[in-house]
């Protein structure tokens, strides 16, 4: 974990990284919010970022790194209050923790915020299609619905290449190898497995007559 904290109190930030450190998380340090814009870069996994402090107020500083990134932030305040909360969370902030505060729970705080975002960018939404790719789970309006390891494959395969027009031999080659000698038209016939298996969204995946299929969720039309 690479943290970057942003605490104009020095006594606060000692004893966060003092605890960090011991955790083996690498904290790189900001005593003000300039600081702070100035040391962003890709390569931290979570931004700590105390609201009250000279020059630039937390608020601010969260806004301005959401212009650029989407890094997870936790707000380190001694504002409890929810009209306060509500503020952050609308600047982009992902969580909260008010002072005075464990360092260890802080630290746990962090990991159940990474672990969140790591699911979240692990799932797709398309229409009304939701896939979980770290359990291979499809739902269909919020309904689970089962589907084969090539059905699957197939759908991941059309979402990712979303209205791009893929022939039928892309598909085979894809999902069933380069090294299949047998019947085209078994691109077809999963196809329509797949169409079924899937109900409403089953009119995003388009036929492109002669070439093969697309993949189109704002479509509508079979």
């Amino acid at each position: 974990m690479r943290v970057l904290l942003v605490e104009d109190e020095k006594l606060i930030r000692v004893f966060i990284v003092e605890y960090f450190n011991k955790q083996n998380a690498e904290v790189v340090e900001a005593s003000d919010g300039y600081e702070a814009l100035s040391l962003l870069d890709d390569a931290f996994d979570i931004v700590l970022l105390d609201i009250m402090m000279p020059g630039i107020d937390g608020y601010e500083v969260c806004k301005l790194i959401r212009q650029k990134s989407d890094v997870p932030i936790l707000f380190i305040s001694a504002l409890s209050e929810d009209d306060n909360k509500l503020k952050g969370y609308a600047l982009g902030a992902d969580d909260f923790i008010s002072k005075p505060f464990t360092p260890s729970l802080l630290y746990a705080k962090c990991n159940a915020l990474l672990k969140r975002v790591k699911k979240e960018n692990n799932a797709i939404d398309e229409g009304i299609i939701h896939i979980d790719e770290d359990t291979h789970e499809v739902f269909i309006n919020q309904e689970s619905v089962q589907l084969s390891h090539k059905e699957y494959t197939m759908l991941i395969y059309f979402i990712k290449n979303k209205r791009k027009i893929l022939s039928r031999d892309q598909l085979l080659d894809h999902i069933w190898g380069y090294d299949y000698y047998g019947d085209q038209r078994i691109v077809d016939t999963y196809v329509k497995k797949l169409r079924k298996k899937i109900l409403d969204a089953a009119p995003y995946i388009q036929t492109v007559v002669k070439i093969g299929y697309m993949f189109d969720p704002k479509e509508s039309k079979s």
